[in-house]
């Protein structure tokens, strides 16, 4: 394996009326793993990560030779757990095109699987498409189901977009209907794989491409629709479906408080909790830079979806496909822009890391390709971010973070290979996005300055269910206590945590933990709760949501 470095902008925050240099910010080395042997071109084209565990897609350039590589981590290296390569070499079915990993199950995609165009330079397979489902074993992962939507025609492109959580597994079909497009919904049942629905949006329009990317996180599904004409031509929207029993019904469609015409609103999209990604990779933005590209968070709370955030790199370029991949993990996020150019180089791509501060979302970080210290200069054409992955449980010692750069030359020679650069997010030398939360506004100087100061900071995750730890910092040395209230004003809970040192408890190692129950050890109701600190003579009060 080889290690590359990796740089990183140092960037300005500005919060309210606080600028914040990020000069804390370090570079990094990075862990970038090369295409295996046995592959063919453009690996990290689709990635995923699970805990130690991640899949990294290759489709080729024509879509007839692709295949998926497994690889763990063993003590400090990334190792091949097994290679996956297409049933049909030849046929052109773009097996490879996504990816998806949770526990002991993978998910591979071949949308354009069962198709006889064979003549070169054909893009297209044409057939129907399928989707491989493999599940770890004692000896490696073993093929355990072949799926196809019932109704399927060629060229509907089932398994354009795949994902997986828990025994649910969701497969996107963009070019079903007439381009109206589906998403088709598995459950596991015993050993087998069963159709549990079939979801299409109830304004469904011809050529909208429902369902060119998906993605699904217990009981709630977001799908992309980006050519949809909400409220403009090739606008884009995103749905959000939640299951109700054994069904699954649209609770609403999502559009951009900005979007407009040729956005591709929808391009990728991601789900964590109660907050959902989605990504608009043409998306102008307010600098008027045609496809410089643009993220938007937004909050779940019911059936009811509002906008929390709009995300964009720090200096925005034209045709820079930022939102072309996205990730969400609780209160972290991933933006690939792969056809940014990095210097005076052509597409190398990069990827941009946020935090949740507070009420705000702050990009931490840009990750862009660079060579080896004896090669000065960065590689063009890359496509850094092609795809983005987060491990989804959140807490965890190893938070992997993947990035695909599915370009990217094989380090000792050869063509555009692919590679996949990881990271630990929990690692405060990587990514540094390990912590939850971190101080907005006039608590900046608590955290990245000299001066010390008591400080309430908001509790993490919130929403939460069950659990949620509640952050904080101290001036001086003082007694801590902290009141969790109820919206009536009862008393739910006391937390005498005792004497504490003057310093920052920030982690979740630190931060006081409640655990959702109150003085009687019942679990509490969903709904909102109001928590205070009290240390010495100060006193604050902050409001968190239960959601269950």
């Amino acid at each position: 394996m080889k290690t590359l470095r990796i740089s990183f902008a140092c960037l300005i925050l500005l919060v309210g009326q606080v600028a914040l240099g990020y000069a804390a910010v370090p570079d990094v080395e990075g862990e970038v793993v090369p295409r295996p042997d046995g592959g063919s071109t453009s690996w990290g084209h689709s990635v995923d990560i699970s805990g130690t565990t991640f899949i990294a897609g290759y489709t080729s350039h024509r879509g007839h030779s692709g295949g998926a590589f497994i690889m763990e981590r063993e003590k400090k290296r990334w190792e091949v757990l097994d290679h996956f390569k297409t049933p049909d070499a030849g046929t052109m079915d773009w097996y490879g095109r996504d990816v998806a990993l949770e526990g002991d199950i993978a998910v591979v995609s071949a949308y354009e699987h069962g198709g006889k165009r064979r003549k070169a330079g054909a893009l297209l397979g044409g057939g129907p498409g399928l989707v491989y489902v493999y599940k770890r074993e004692a000896k490696g992962f073993e093929e355990m189901a072949q799926l196809k939507g019932e109704g399927i025609q060629n060229d509907d492109r089932f398994g354009y977009s795949v994902d997986l959580s828990g025994n649910t597994l969701i497969a996107g079909t963009p070019f079903h209907d007439e381009e109206k497009g589906a998403v088709y919904v598995y459950q596991l049942d015993g050993k087998q794989w069963k159709q549990q629905a079939k979801l299409q949006a109830d304004d469904a329009g011809v050529k909208n491409r429902f369902g060119w990317d998906c993605a699904i996180h217990e009981n709630t599904i977001v799908v992309g629709a980006p050519l949809a004409a909400a409220p403009a031509r090739l606008s884009g929207a995103a749905y959000v479906f939640k299951r109700q029993g054994d069904a699954w019904a649209q609770v609403a469609k999502v559009t951009p408080d900005d979007g407009d015409g040729g956005d591709s609103f929808g391009i990728a999209v991601d789900v964590s909790r109660s907050l959902i990604i989605v990504g608009a990779n043409k998306d102008e933005n307010e600098a008027k830079k045609r496809g410089s590209g643009s993220a938007y968070i937004f909050e779940i709370v019911g059936d009811a979806v509002t906008q929390e955030a709009k995300l964009t790199a720090d200096k925005p370029q034209e045709t820079a496909g930022f939102g072309h991949s996205v990730a969400l993990d609780v209160n972290r996020a991933l933006v690939g822009a792969p056809t940014t150019d990095t210097k005076a180089n052509l597409k190398s791509g990069a990827a941009y890391a946020f935090l949740k501060v507070g009420a705000d979302w702050v990009l931490q970080a840009r990750v862009i390709p660079v060579k080896g210290p004896d090669e000065p200069g960065l590689p063009g054409g890359d496509n850094m971010g092609s795809a983005v992955a987060l491990d989804g449980k959140f807490g965890r010692r190893f938070n992997f973070a993947a990035i695909g750069v599915q370009w990217d030359a094989h380090p000792d020679g050869g063509g555009d290979e692919g590679s996949v650069y990881i990271f630990d997010t929990a690692d405060v030398d990587g990514l540094n996005i390990r912590l939850s939360v971190e101080p907005r506004g006039d608590f900046a100087l608590t955290m990245f300055g000299d001066i010390k100061r008591t400080a309430l900071l908001q509790n993490f995750p919130n929403p939460f269910n069950p659990e949620t730890w509640i952050p904080y910092t101290l001036g001086d040395d003082t007694d801590v206590n902290v009141r969790i209230y109820d919206v009536e004003g009862k008393l739910m809970r006391n937390l005498d945590i005792g004497y504490q040192r003057s310093g920052r408890y920030l982690s979740r190692e630190k931060a006081i933990y409640w655990d959702g129950r109150d003085q009687l050890g019942e679990s509490v109701s969903s709904g909102i709760y109001f928590y205070t600190l009290k240390a010495d003579a100060f006193s604050d009060t902050r409001r968190m949501v239960i959601l269950k």
